[in-house]
């Protein structure tokens, strides 16, 4: 008979199944609840768990009675409970009921959250299903239909669904539209804005007011006029939350969303809350793509509501590369799951702008990306001024599954940095002349923000640090006066999500993790513009588009429960 490790925190925590701030978070709610049945505490412990690993809620029903691995370093077991007996040990405990006046919620679809999480699930849900119920606005459709016609000329089902969806933001007030690069997303923006102008102009009606913004500060300089969505809200010095909020709104009629599949549930309830309930908002991003670091799949969940379906565009045809290209291929063989094309892909050598690279067993990251960085920031390292530099950031990039380890980033930026500054060709073995810097925290005062980079340049003993701001002229501050940066010769999948770069260098690690993903590889491939160079191994990365991301929610079931009300 199958022997399990005892189902208490004490226990699990010694085998390292939990983190210190797992376990000590349940121990704190233990002694203010005077809690003891060790099926609630394991729970506490396993939302913390659940909430650092992405996930907004636990999906009780979906874990009960079943066996995992405690950790990957022993072969211990652990099995969960029934899912009877875990909700009447749940109910039965002061700190956990149905609403937010506790500390965890556990709602009738057995999914426990954290109280606040539960709050803006429900308040984004509430929003959403509020928007969508508003009746569209009374225009003069011949209007817009002859303005169509002008932006849409040839008309396929490609353009079809383009069209589809810049009229439905046109008339109604929730509108999602989702598709990769090259799509026509930005194209959509554009002509959503000039229509928008355009129809109150000819009816004599005042100028809508119309803001787009994005997560980053990379993602709103691609859009016309952008702005984060943090400088868009203002954050509260010294406090939590924005200026504009649900009881201070914006003063706006029509809010453009971009690279919204980055936005966690927070922000995203937050910004929406902040829109009045009359404006149009028109919410874009890619569902394919990795979601926010923070907790949820928001983007990804919303699309998936059937409810929404009226007001959802999925965009698939890239009018830049028509299917011609192999980044385009690659990354469909990526979203197909379909491991024996993308093999064919990688290793015919039929596509040019496909570059792959057989990493070898217990070959250093050094020896494997040597020639590829001498190449790829050769033109960054060698420009002479600092808006050449600048101008150069896009050119080329690596891109890492990891922070740490062999292949992570840290290491690969140190790889990096030793290269560059010891090429001969480059002569600037004395110093490094210039050196890439990414902002990993907001500054609101610079108006810096996670995310921008720039350019660590030396000259005459002294460094300071230029940045390009989204009305592309040129910041410099001190290197002292900086917020906390790293650098970002090499950046993280993660990071680089909401930019594009000419050329792009993906290093696969050696061993598979939860990080190497799908979704993981997909975003990273769509990052390349004119060439995509990978280094992996073909076994782990064919393992890998298997992998999926599965966040659990609670959103999408009450996007139609909602909904379906109205």
């Amino acid at each position: 008979m199958s022997q399990y490790t005892e189902f208490n925190l004490d226990n699990l925590f010694e085998q390292h199944f939990f983190s210190n701030l797992d376990y000590f978070f349940a121990r704190s709610m233990a002694k203010a609840f005077d809690e003891k049945e060790p099926i609630v505490l394991v729970s506490c412990a396993l939302v913390s768990k659940a909430l650092f690993e992405g996930h907004i809620c636990l999906d009780l029903k979906g874990m009960s009675g079943i066996v995992r691995s405690v950790s990957e370093i022993r072969d211990d077991r652990i099995k969960f409970p029934d899912l009877d007996t875990w909700i009447k040990a749940l109910q039965n405990s002061l700190m956990i009921s149905d609403n937010i006046q506790t500390p965890l919620v556990l709602d009738s679809d057995h999914k426990l959250y954290f109280s606040k999480h539960y709050d803006f699930q429900n308040r984004l849900t509430k929003h959403i299903a509020q928007r969508v119920s508003l009746k569209p606005l009374e225009m003069d459709e011949a209007a817009i239909d002859e303005m169509l016609e002008a932006y849409f000329t040839k008309i396929d089902n490609h353009v079809m669904r383009q069209k589809n969806g810049v009229r439905n933001a046109l008339f109604n007030h929730f509108t999602i539209i989702s598709g990769g690069p090259g799509t026509g997303k930005t194209y959509i923006t554009i002509v959503i804005k000039k229509m928008f102008i355009a129809y109150a102009t000819k009816h004599g009606l005042p100028e809508p007011k119309i803001i787009c913004v994005a997560p980053t500060g990379k993602a709103a300089s691609k859009m016309e006029t952008g702005s984060t969505i943090h400088s868009i809200l203002k954050p509260l010095n010294n406090s939590i939350g924005f200026y504009y909020n649900k009881n201070n709104p914006l003063q706006i009629d029509v809010i453009i969303i971009d690279e919204a599949s980055m936005i966690d549930v927070l922000l995203f309830t937050r910004l929406l809350e902040a829109v009045p309930m009359e404006a149009k908002v028109i919410i874009l991003g890619d569902k394919q793509q990795l979601s926010s670091i923070q907790a949820g799949s928001v983007f990804s969940d919303i699309c998936s509501v059937k409810g929404l379906s009226p007001n959802i565009f999925l965009l698939e045809y890239n009018f830049r590369s028509k299917g011609k290209t192999g980044i385009e291929n690659l990354s469909k063989a990526i979203t197909g799951n379909d491991a024996q094309g993308l093999e064919e892909l990688l290793t015919s050598g039929r596509y040019p702008d496909v570059v792959f690279e057989s990493l070898k067993a217990n070959v250093p990251v050094a020896s494997a990306v040597n020639k590829y960085i001498l190449e790829g920031y050769k033109p960054f390292v060698t420009s002479g001024t600092v808006e050449a530099a600048l101008n150069e950031l896009d050119d080329f990039k690596i891109l890492c599954a990891h922070n740490s380890g062999e292949y992570g980033t840290l290491q690969v930026n140190h790889v990096c940095e030793n290269i560059l500054r010891s090429n001969n060709n480059f002569d600037i073995q004395e110093k490094l002349f210039k050196k890439i810097i990414m902002v990993n925290t907001n500054d609101y005062k610079k108006g810096l923000f996670n995310g921008d980079t720039g350019i660590a340049f030396e000259k005459n003993g002294k460094v300071n640090v230029f940045f390009k701001t989204l009305d592309n002229t040129v910041k410099q501050y001190r290197a002292s006066d900086l917020p906390g940066h790293d650098a970002a010769f090499a950046i993280t999948i993660h990071k680089s999500q909401g930019s594009e770069f000419k050329t792009v260098l993906i290093i696969v690690p050696d061993k598979l993790s939860p990080v190497i993903t799908r979704q993981l590889l997909y975003t990273g491939v769509t990052r390349a513009k004119t060439k995509i160079i990978i280094i992996g191994n073909i076994d782990i990365i064919k393992k890998a588009i298997n992998l999926s991301v599965k966040r659990n929610s609670g959103l999408p079931m009450c996007l139609e429960k909602a909904i379906r009300v109205d």
